[in-house]
């Protein structure tokens, strides 16, 4: 889909509106770029209309809500501009109160989990899981600020007893990239705006025969078009940060997956290594 394509809809759906629906495209079309960063009621105040009526214009667009048509204005703003640019645009619709913001920003996560439950393709993610247990080696692909979900993902696959390696683009890094072969498996985490190293590192293992799981944005994700399985979780919020609730969660599904095929023996082990290293705190 084409990422303008939903101010299209409505230029060309705008007759067929209603007095109420059409103030609302006014709203978005005038300005995309701060329309993408409103949450339901800012929308319906801005347009002077209902908040079930915004929800109705997003099904008369043809999206599943008003999460689906946030995203897609959400697509936009990362495309156009820069991070300095977006954090200004935040910054335009947010409340002076700060107890408003903070709730704002936890119904933003919501919304982000609500959309990717819409969207996420259970089998695909049970086919992932299912890749990742019988490789012999998982490479993660991240950079900068995906960093975060890399490290969360490799400490728990090494708890599961998974040989993993951070790719990060730290020159030591890059050179561990030809210890990877066909049987083991590569997973590009990367997020609007994307980094080259993401993209060019799954290029070079898809080239290399290696198989690739993305998890990433939007379906016009450069990381997308290199990987044999996709999946697809929000990271949009009104603010110049990425959230990265839905992706945290999906990787946790993933882990759960995984998580079938671990033993109470080797549950058992690692507990007796912790006691004997004296990891875990001890309450008297």
């Amino acid at each position: 889909m084409q990422q303008t394509e939903v101010l299209k809809r409505m230029m060309d759906n705008y007759a067929h509106m209603s007095p109420s629906q059409q103030r609302i495209a006014d709203v978005i079309l005038k300005d995309p770029e701060t329309s993408a960063f409103f949450n339901v009621a800012e929308l319906a105040r801005a347009a002077d209309v209902s908040d079930s009526t915004v929800t109705r214009f997003a099904t008369f667009l043809g999206y599943t809500g008003f999460p689906a048509l946030s995203q897609q204005l959400q697509a936009i703003v990362r495309m156009r501009l820069t991070t300095k640019e977006r954090l200004e645009r935040s910054q335009s619709v947010q409340s002076r109160d700060e107890e408003s913001i903070f709730f704002s920003s936890l119904e933003d996560d919501l919304q982000n989990l609500k959309l990717m439950m819409e969207q996420l393709d259970a089998l695909q993610v049970g086919r992932s899981a299912a890749l990742l247990q019988g490789a012999e080696k998982i490479g993660i692909v991240c950079s900068r600020s995906s960093v975060s979900l890399g490290l969360f993902f490799e400490f728990y696959l090494n708890f599961f007893g998974k040989q993993s390696i951070m790719l990060t683009g730290e020159p030591r890094t890059i050179d561990l990239m030809s210890r990877f072969s066909p049987s083991d498996v590569i997973v590009g985490i990367g997020f609007s705006r994307y980094s080259k190293f993401a993209v060019n590192s799954l290029r070079y293992f898809q080239n290399a025969g290696v198989p690739v799981i993305a998890i990433t944005d939007y379906p016009s994700s450069p990381l997308a078009q290199y990987a044999a399985h996709t999946l697809f979780c929000p990271t949009g919020i009104a603010s110049h940060m990425d959230s990265f609730v839905a992706p945290l969660a999906l990787i946790q599904a993933l882990l759960r997956g995984m998580s079938k095929t671990m033993s109470t023996e080797d549950m058992k082990s690692l507990e007796n290594i912790w006691r004997d290293f004296d990891v875990y705190f001890k309450t008297e």
